[in-house]
């Protein structure tokens, strides 16, 4: 896992027996044996051996699991992020992302409103910090958060958060330019985040008022503007396993500091309210190879965990999740957060607060 490996070739045949090529469950086997030997960092996982790797069930996936947690310990320790959001902004989005309720074409029955005050930010800042978040991200509905006056409510709130509080500062705001990413920077935004929320070639399926490439070069903006990178994806849009790994890899490639991880919760109303959830042995999977592709990144689960990975939770912080998004979501409801700090400590893992422990 963290060693160098011998001959790769000897996960794809049975060269003890040479009787030729093995069955697919063969070779799986073989693969994830062999990363207890290799060093992920410098011989990373290609295309092929990951797809593979989603496909792991049963006893593979525990053996992957077992790799890829022991990849997370090595890289990450046992510590684990809790991040708080608020929706800061609800509804009236001019975007039609397929997953949203807060989507131009959504039906969905959720709150509208505009942005909030300073003091209502700032109210939910300090809630996620008394259940126990160490971040807190400021979500806003819309293709960008744009006007002078919203702007500076938004600084306001991060000015506040960062004097009043010890959390860490992060925001979701839509595609920004490079003026107004430096004010939030100046005001002592740490974090800014920006899903990429599908593979390349899946994204047409997803998006149409904004393209894929139009979210790369903004993440890219943000990482330029010297601000930490939040970015990651849904899984569970009706992509393939191809697809999945190929969105893991452009986040590789990317390397955001934080890679949050969601499952797609159909919400009535929606374009997607249809689609299957993800099987909770597939989730775990997702997570345990984005551990392996991302090995010295923080892996945060975030949006609906709870009713796809279930009673598996556990199972995918052991698997090589770094962190969780506690509390309610932008338009569901999450677990209370006192039920994820039993679950980290049940588990051996300990809370993280950047701002405290730098």
């Amino acid at each position: 896992m963290v060693r160098q490996s011998g001959d790769r070739e000897k996960t794809l045949y049975n060269v003890s027996t040479n009787t030729g090529p093995k069955s697919k469950t063969g070779l799986l086997e073989d693969l994830v044996q062999s990363l207890k030997t290799r060093d992920i960092t410098k011989d990373p996982l290609s295309k092929e051996e990951a797809v593979s790797l989603m496909g792991a069930r049963g006893s593979d996936l525990m053996d992957l699991v077992a790799v890829s947690g022991r990849v997370r310990q090595e890289m990450l320790g046992n510590k684990v992020r809790l991040c708080g959001i608020v929706n800061a902004r609800s509804g009236g989005c001019s975007e039609d992302c397929a997953f949203c309720a807060q989507a131009r074409d959504s039906e969905a029955k959720i709150d509208h409103y505009g942005l909030l005050d300073e003091e209502t930010i700032f109210a939910a800042a300090r809630s996620a910090q008394d259940s126990g978040a160490g971040e807190f991200s400021i979500v806003t509905s819309g293709r960008a958060v744009k006007s002078k006056r919203e702007v500076s409510i938004i600084v306001s709130a991060v000015k506040r958060i960062r004097k009043e509080t010890k959390l860490e500062t992060c925001a979701s705001l839509g595609v920004l330019d490079e003026e107004t990413l430096a004010t939030l920077k100046d005001a002592g935004l740490q974090r800014f985040h920006h899903n990429l929320e599908s593979s390349p070639s899946y994204y047409p399926n997803v998006c149409s008022t904004h393209s894929f490439e139009e979210k790369i070069r903004t993440a890219q903006r943000v990482k330029a503007m010297g601000l930490k990178l939040c970015s990651g994806g849904i899984f569970g849009l009706g992509e393939s396993l191809v697809q999945r790994v190929e969105m893991l890899m452009v986040l590789a490639e990317l390397s955001p500091d934080s890679v949050p991880i969601n499952f797609l919760n159909p919400v009535e109303g929606t374009r997607l309210q249809a689609q299957s959830l993800l099987t909770s042995q597939e989730a775990v999977a997702v997570v345990a190879v984005a551990r392996l592709i991302l090995p010295g990144k923080h892996i945060i689960l975030c949006g609906g965990r709870e009713v796809t990975l279930r009673s598996l939770q556990p199972l995918a912080l052991l698997a090589g999740a770094s962190g969780l998004l506690v509390g309610d979501y932008l338009t569901t409801r999450g677990r209370p957060a006192g039920e994820d700090l039993e679950m980290i400590r049940d588990l051996g893992f300990e809370p993280y607060y950047a701002n405290v422990e730098g």
